[in-house]
């Protein structure tokens, strides 16, 4: 799953590009223009980041992003700009597609998987210990030999182990996994988690941390 991190001069901006490239099968998180992202591109490790470019903070952040030596490869970077700001000439500098608001969702969709498709065919397998998760033929194997889930513990699997050490709540998992119209309460993530863990945590390897009165994540430990 193409993972990509969305900075917005607002909160309300972020939140309707999350929700319409999670409906498309992306895994979002969000971030504003006032954090440090080079330092937040570097630990996440997104696929694709995508910047309202909209003012000279946002510039700023962006040319620290390009320059920055901690980011081992280069992270395309997918920028939502005004019409009046296309005439500016270092607007194509750093930048590896530019989509004009207001857009389009489906060509915000269709540009940024054009950019997650630079994704290498290994990071279509994903393994930590003895499990590995092969999202090319939605397979699991635990020690070689493969784990019956449920489509939704498939899920749920794959949405925590796209970025490993982060922490999402209950309530984030119900949103990405199951919808924004499921009604279920934090109970249901609870029985599908436990219920995964007795499948694929078949030795002494924890592979899903609790984290106590936030909710879960997948383990660094790989």
């Amino acid at each position: 799953m193409a993972s990509i991190y969305i900075v917005a001069q607002e909160a309300e901006t972020a939140r309707k590009l999350q929700a319409v490239l999670s409906q498309r099968g992306f895994s979002c998180f969000t971030g504003n223009i006032k954090d440090k992202l080079a330092e937040r591109v570097a630990r996440d490790a997104p696929h694709l980041v995508i910047l309202e470019l909209n003012g000279q903070s946002s510039r700023a952040a962006l040319q620290t992003l390009r320059s920055s030596s901690r980011i081992r490869k280069k992270v395309p970077v997918l920028a939502l700009v005004t019409l009046d700001s296309v005439t500016q000439d270092d607007l194509f500098l750093n930048v590896d597609d530019f989509l004009i608001q207001p857009y389009d969702e489906r060509e915000l969709a269709a540009r940024a998987a054009r950019l997650t498709r630079k994704i290498s065919r290994q990071d279509e397998t994903f393994r930590c210990g003895d499990l590995e998760l092969n999202l090319a033929e939605c397979e699991v194997r635990v020690g070689g030999k493969i784990v019956e889930l449920t489509f939704k513990e498939y899920e749920l699997l794959k949405f925590l182990a796209s970025q490993p050490g982060r922490v999402f709540t209950r309530e984030t998992l119900l949103n990405q996994v199951w919808g924004y119209d499921y009604f279920g309460g934090d109970r249901t993530v609870d029985v599908h988690v436990r219920r995964l863990r007795s499948k694929i945590e078949l030795s002494d390897k924890i592979y899903i941390e609790t984290v106590r009165h936030i909710g879960y994540r997948f383990t660094r430990d790989c």
